[in-house]
Parts: C-alpha cells; sequence; structure tokens
C-alpha cells in the first residue's frame, strides 16, 4: 500500500509557512487600514468562527467517504483564492468577510490532513502525528520571517499575499498529482455475546475515563488557542503602535514556532512521548502548562517598547501549550477507533477554533478601545476554568 506521508508534509509545509503570515499580518494590516480594537478583533477571530464547528462535520464526513484528495486540494484553491483577494481589500470589513471564508478553507484542510497522518501505513500512528507536529512548527516559525521579509521587499503589506496564493496554488497542484486514496477498512463488528460482569465493568469504566479525559482536554485546548489567538491579533498592532519595528515582530513570531518545534521534536523521542501519553500525568501536564501560559498571555500588559516582553510572552504560551496540544492531539485522534479517527480531529481542530474565534473577540468586545486590556483575557480565562477542572479531575479519580 502506498503512503502518501511525503505528499502530506509537502502539503503541511506550505500551508503552515502561511498561516501565521495570515494571523500575524492580517490584523496588522487592519490597524493599518484603520481598524479599531473591536475590528482588530474580528479580523483576528473571525476566521476561526467557521472552524469552530466545521472541522466536526468535515472530520466525520472523511470518516465515510474516500476522497480526501479532491477536499484537501479544494482547501488549498479555497485559500490561495483568499490570499489573491487580500491584495484588493480597501477597508477592515472586506477582511473580516474574506476572513469567514478563510476559516472555511482551513476547517476543510486540517481535519483530513489530520486522520491521513494518522492513518498513514509508513509508521505507528503516535510517532507519525509527532514528526507531522515538527515539520508545520517548523513552517510556522519560518512563516512569520517570510512574512516580514516580504514586506520589507514590497513596501507594504498586501503585496506579501501574492506571493503565498502562488505557495497555495503550488500546494494544490502536489496534492492533486502526488497523493493516492488509500482504501477504508471497515469497522469490525462487535461481540454480541454475553460479556461477564467483569468485563462489561471494566470497559464502563475506562469509557467513563476516557469521557473525562476528553472534557480535560476540550476546555485546555480552547483556553490555550483563545490565548493564542489574543496574542497574535493584537500584539502586533500594540508592538508597532510602541514603536517596535516590523523585522522585531517577525523574529517574535518566529520565536513562538520554534518553541513549539522544540517540543515536539522531544516528543519524537519514545520515553518523551510516554511521558505526555501517560493517563496519570493528565492532570499536571494541563493545569502546570495552563498556568504558565496564563502568565505568558498576560505579559503584554507591562508595557515594552523594546519587543522583549513580546519574546517573552510568545515564546512561553507556544512552549507550554505545546505539551497540551501533543497530548489532546493523540487522545482525540491516534486513541480513537480506526472509523472514528476523522470525527475526532475534527474535534480536535473545533476546539482550536472555538478558542481562537472567542479569545481576540471577547477581547476587542472589552479592550474598549485599549490594545492593551486584551491581554487581561489569559488570566481571567485560567481562573474561570479553575472549577471547570476541578470537576473534571474529581469525576476523573472517582473513575480510577
Amino acid at each position: 500500500m502506498r503512503s502518501n506521508f511525503a505528499a502530506l508534509l509537502f502539503s503541511t509545509f506550505v500551508a503552515d509557512l502561511v498561516s501565521p503570515i495570515f494571523a500575524l499580518y492580517l490584523p496588522l494590516f487592519a490597524f493599518q487600514l484603520g481598524a479599531d480594537a473591536l475590528e482588530i478583533g474580528l479580523v483576528g477571530g473571525v476566521a476561526w468562527i467557521s472552524y469552530s464547528f466545521a472541522p466536526y462535520v468535515i472530520g466525520r464526513y472523511s470518516d465515510r467517504v474516500l476522497r480526501r484528495k479532491w477536499f484537501i486540494a479544494l482547501s488549498l484553491a479555497m485559500l490561495s483564492a483568499c490570499s489573491f483577494l487580500y491584495v484588493l481589500v480597501e477597508s477592515p470589513l472586506q477582511l473580516i468577510a474574506l476572513r469567514l471564508l478563510e476559516g472555511i478553507a482551513w476547517s476543510i484542510l486540517w481535519p483530513i490532513i489530520d486522520v491521513s497522518i494518522s492513518e498513514d501505513v509508513s509508521r505507528e500512528s503516535n510517532k507519525a502525528l509527532s514528526i507531522y507536529n515538527t515539520v508545520w512548527s517548523s513552517a510556522g516559525a519560518a512563516g512569520p520571517l517570510l512574512g516580514g521579509f516580504l514586506i520589507i521587499l514590497f513596501t507594504q503589506i498586501r503585496y506579501t499575499f501574492l506571493v503565498t496564493g502562488l505557495m497555495m496554488v503550488v500546494a494544490a497542484i502536489v496534492m492533486s498529482s502526488f497523493f493516492h486514496e488509500v482504501p477504508r477498512v471497515p469497522p469490525a463488528e462487535s461481540y454480541s455475546g454475553r460479556e461477564t460482569p467483569n468485563t462489561s465493568e471494566v470497559k464502563v469504566t475506562k469509557s467513563g475515563r476516557r469521557a473525562s479525559r476528553f472534557w480535560i482536554f476540550l476546555v485546555a485546548m480552547i483556553l490555550i488557542s483563545s490565548i493564542r489567538g489574543v496574542l497574535f491579533t493584537f500584539y502586533p498592532p500594540l508592538a508597532q503602535s510602541q514603536g517596535v519595528s516590523l523585522a522585531f515582530i517577525a523574529l517574535i513570531g518566529f520565536v513562538f514556532g520554534a518553541s513549539r518545534v522544540g517540543v515536539f521534536a522531544l516528543s519524537m523521542r519514545d520515553d518523551v512521548r510516554g511521558f505526555l501519553l501517560h493517563d496519570g500525568n493528565t492532570k499536571k501536564i494541563v493545569m502546570v502548562s495552563l498556568a504558565v501560559c496564563a502568565i505568558g498571555g498576560a505579559l503584554p500588559l507591562m508595557g515594552d517598547p523594546t519587543g522583549a516582553i513580546g519574546f517573552l510572552a510568545f515564546g512561553i504560551v507556544a512552549f507550554a501549550g505545546s505539551f497540551i496540544f501533543t497530548a489532546s492531539q493523540a487522545n482525540f485522534i491516534s486513541e480513537a477507533e480506526s472509523h472514528k479517527k476523522g470525527a475526532g480531529a475534527g474535534i480536535f481542530e473545533s476546539s482550536i477554533g472555538i478558542g481562537v474565534a472567542i479569545g481576540p473577540t471577547v477581547a476587542g468586545l472589552v479592550s474598549g478601545g485599549s490594545l492593551s486590556l486584551p491581554f487581561l483575557v489569559a488570566p481571567v480565562g485560567f481562573l474561570i476554568s479553575l472549577p471547570i477542572f476541578f470537576v473534571l479531575f474529581r469525576r476523573e479519580r472517582s473513575l480510577r
């Protein structure tokens, strides 16, 4: 059976070169077009409104159909079209409208790539996802630098999107040419005979623990994604208003990606991956990572014209959040039954969409026109989530 691993990694690399350029520079573009804090928040968050539910729909659909290649190619073509249209934008409202379409395209792309990677025949599922995470996060680190270089080269942000559009066209052509559909194996019939009471009890207990972990990781992913969304949406305009250079903002975006690369590269080691995926470590990974993310996400409140605070904030949030990301990805995708991996990938990606949609949008609403106040979302969101985690961890402990 032929592996699609190389084609998937190529498309992933190109897409994640482009994704942080959109995330980092479109809010800055909106700021330059005269957007207020609420409009900047919407530019940062509105693309993720459709991403908060569409990935689950697409993921479930991908469990039932064979034509994944054309969905991936279609999403890349849509992203290319959005990128070219960004060149022509003249108002923040036009940006907001196009970002809705962009969100739909990402909603199609990532769940299908996630599940295709996890099902690849060339290597074990969790190892494949670790390699995949390292590749896309490496592209995510390079993306801000590429975007910053293109903006300096063209002297305007808008012309950067001509290049990103061409990159997505190339990715769509490669995917159409080299991705081969893999026959799906139908799920095995469940045993219909009578089960012993002990077997039934063990299954119920395992199911209950899995359900508890599902909600723990769902809430954690939403929270870290909202913190990330606020950083990417509001820090570039805040930094520029404080006199931080565009080249320095690009380096700060690079730090975010580089920090994630470090964690994902470590997760390719069996011992590190074993620690992250061990059930008994769930609580400490989630709570420590979230606490650190909340602190990092609040750092821009301090204000700093040198940009040093930005380096710390982006690096801390990326590093701490990657531990939750890795454990959540395994819980939702790798550990799912083969005929439910698409739905699991959809839920995983939707949790990201919910967080990135809520974070910048709420931050823009409560900002009062300030570019600093949105960073209160990180510590306040963490404090609000504590009672939820208390209930979830207590339930998980009772099922052991």
